[in-house]
């Protein structure tokens, strides 16, 4: 029978076990380092948060403890971050030790931990952020052995492999417009076919939106902007020329205007409306808003002009046919 080595008091309560004491986490075993002996990982999608940010998680780590410990890959007798650097920067700021949960892995699975830990826990990432993510993630599968890498991919995130397919594609991407896709200013679809234009034209459109800030990229200006950068070298003049001309989308609309003698209804008359009256003028806007923020969130998943359309249809049809008190019961008895 395999006899087991139990440790000395001295090492029990001084920390030499691991470098320091060893905890148990639902049957883990959970140690504590040293700040300054865990290495972050330079070269990684994942940006740290700013200062007023690390400042409120130090503070909380002060007040409730380290709740999740960090993710730790040992390596040469050193210790690598790979989930919890703005952790270990907090428990730095708190002056405390970092609770870690210490594992050996080859490169490419450090790669995977790194990324699907990130992935998982953290739910404000920016495209450029996917982005670089799910390209260490292909990587990563590639070097395992993974033949179906972008598959594998979405089936871990819940996502298409269409999708998956576009953020890959916005590695590609020149870096300040890659800055714009996160600003909002191009959508990520836009953004993934904006890669087939030469890194001549690519640098000509950052510039030009960069001198016209209120102009964006939508859908509806790829087609000529594609055709015309195989053409020629873009400028100023040629990309005014391009986005004045390029066709205006079906999705643009004005907002409806109540009729005339519904406006002097809305008046003030000392009465007060009866509720179905003001439920009746605000529908319009209501729904405007509403499909408003369903454009904007398709738009962010990298949904294409004519799945969005066809959504937005969907959701209109809804606005006929179903009352607003049946849609929220709808909602909230809903898995969602």
């Amino acid at each position: 029978m395999k006899t087991q080595t139990m440790p000395t008091l001295e090492q029990a309560y001084s920390g030499t076990l691991f470098g320091s004491a060893a905890l148990q986490q639902n049957g883990t075993s959970v140690i504590e380092i040293d700040p300054k002996e865990l290495i972050e990982i330079e070269d990684q999608p994942f940006s740290p948060y700013p200062p007023g940010k690390l400042a409120e998680l130090a503070e909380s780590i002060q007040n409730n403890g380290q709740m999740t410990p960090c993710n730790v890959r040992r390596k040469d007798g050193k210790y690598y971050i790979l989930a919890g650097r703005n952790r270990k920067r907090a428990c730095e700021l708190a002056g405390v030790k970092v609770r870690c949960i210490v594992e050996e892995y080859d490169d490419a699975s450090a790669d995977l931990v790194l990324t699907d830990t990130n992935l998982y826990q953290r739910r404000q990432l920016s495209p450029s952020e996917l982005a670089f993510a799910f390209q260490m993630q292909k990587k990563a599968y590639l070097a395992k052995g993974g033949k179906k890498s972008t598959r594998a991919i979405a089936d871990a995130q819940g996502q298409d492999v269409r999708t998956v397919q576009r953020y890959l594609k916005l590695t590609e991407l020149n870096h300040g417009l890659l800055e714009l896709v996160d600003q909002g200013r191009i959508p990520v679809a836009a953004g993934a076919e904006l890669t087939k234009l030469s890194e001549e034209n690519q640098e000509a459109l950052l510039q030009y939106l960069s001198e016209n800030p209120k102009q964006g990229v939508k859908d509806k200006d790829l087609p000529l902007l594609l055709e015309e950068g195989q053409k020629r070298n873009f400028d100023g003049s040629s990309l005014a020329q391009i986005f004045q001309a390029a066709p205006k989308s079906k999705r643009e609309k004005k907002a409806p205007q109540p009729p005339k003698e519904q406006v002097e209804e809305t008046e003030p008359t000392g009465k007060e409306l009866p509720a179905t009256s003001v439920a009746s003028l605000l529908d319009a806007w209501s729904n405007n808003a509403c499909l408003g923020y369903i454009q904007q969130a398709l738009e962010s998943l990298a949904y294409g002009e004519s799945d969005i359309s066809e959504i937005l249809s969907a959701v209109q049809k809804e606005f006929d046919r179903t009352t607003v008190q049946e849609a929220q019961q709808h909602y909230e008895n809903g898995s969602y």
